[in-house]
């Protein structure tokens, strides 16, 4: 039976596949830009957002986005601008003489993505065109993520991983799948899941139907983590996995949407993320897509507090703390666990 987001999926696929293209075109070459944050942006970053919003607004004029660059910086810094906009133009196949766009027109794409609000009606897509840009300035593991968001709600989502490759069933930073583009996720609220492995740049490439996750019955679980945490949030994470019986550390990668991945296909049991701060919101961009194909394959996501997640309060989560991802038949011990673990506050 036809999926009813058909013609949105197909879009979202066509579009995520052209911008890990562009991705991994300039993984060599990549310039680093430093935000107001310290966080580190690349030509990528830029590029990769106007070709998926040019692409989206083009089939899709009347929805909005929600992406999490704007193009503040490029308009201050002219070199930088020329060389995201040819590096747009070469991904989108225009030549630069090309008159059907322009510099003006690009910023304005970057900017409906870095303006836009989100919210609790109509339709918005929710991107993030290098998720993890810490680990793909060193070649490691990242995401190329984007999701219909229809009343708040996920109905459809398109996740590429350009460097995944699955060694032993795990997901590991250094295990760099170097001449395709990896894995694509994908898959529609309801109408479960599909994995596309990208073998070489253009296909023809495999699809094939996402089993739903086996029920974890505890003992011998496996933790799905960040290395790069806070101390504090590492020595929370141990005792959680003390209290469970699972080793640690377990598979420890950067991206946000490649734990979700390691959940998904990387044999992961569970995964907490430990609030920060009042506010420290997790971003809509770095957990929309990725926590639909999570439950349409049989996992379970609350946060601490074991409320569902509200992504209808704008650009950020703002209405959860914290976030626990177990599958079936864990979920609640997890969350006792975890929630035991980090009280009724945050951890600094």
């Amino acid at each position: 039976m036809p999926s009813s987001w058909e013609r949105e999926l197909s879009v979202a696929q066509s579009a995520v596949l052209k911008a890990a293209k562009l991705t991994k075109g300039v993984l060599s070459s990549v310039t680093e830009v430093s935000k107001a944050d310290s966080s580190p942006v690349t030509v990528a970053d830029f590029a990769a957002q106007a070709l998926l919003i040019g692409i989206l607004h083009a089939e899709f004029p009347d929805d909005k986005f929600v992406g999490e660059e704007d193009s503040a910086v490029l308009r201050r810094d002219e070199s930088l601008r020329d060389k995201v906009y040819a590096l747009y133009l070469a991904a989108r196949g225009d030549g630069p003489a090309s008159s059907s766009s322009s510099v003006d027109e690009m910023l304005a794409l970057i900017d409906m993505g870095g303006r836009g609000t989100g919210g609790p009606r109509g339709r918005f897509w929710a991107m993030d065109p290098v998720d993890g840009t810490a680990t793909f300035l060193t070649g490691g593991q990242y995401a190329v993520s984007l999701a219909l968001l229809e009343d708040g709600r996920e109905v459809l989502a398109a996740v590429v991983y350009p460097n995944l490759r699955l060694e032993g069933g795990r997901i590991r930073e250094d295990s760099v799948d170097g001449v395709g583009l990896g894995v694509m996720l994908s898959g529609a609220r309801g109408e479960g899941a599909r994995v596309t492995r990208l073998a070489g740049l253009d296909g023809p490439w495999e699809t094939e139907r996402l089993p739903r996750l086996a029920a974890s019955e505890g003992g011998n679980l496996y933790v799905v983590d960040c290395d790069r945490n806070r101390a504090s949030h590492r020595v929370v994470m141990r005792r959680v996995c003390e209290d469970l019986g699972a080793a640690f550390p377990g598979t420890d990668v950067w991206s946000s949407h490649v734990r979700y991945a390691a959940l998904i296909i990387g044999g992961g049991d569970f995964l907490v993320r430990i609030p920060s701060g009042r506010e420290a919101w997790s971003c809509v961009w770095d957990h929309a897509g990725a926590q639909l194909i999570y439950r349409e394959v049989g996992g379970r996501i609350t946060d601490l507090d074991g409320r569902e997640v509200d992504f209808s309060r704008g650009r950020y989560l703002s209405g959860n703390r914290g976030l626990v991802m177990a599958r079936e038949g864990i979920h609640d011990e997890v969350l006792r666990v975890a929630r035991r673990a980090v009280g009724d506050g945050w951890i600094e």
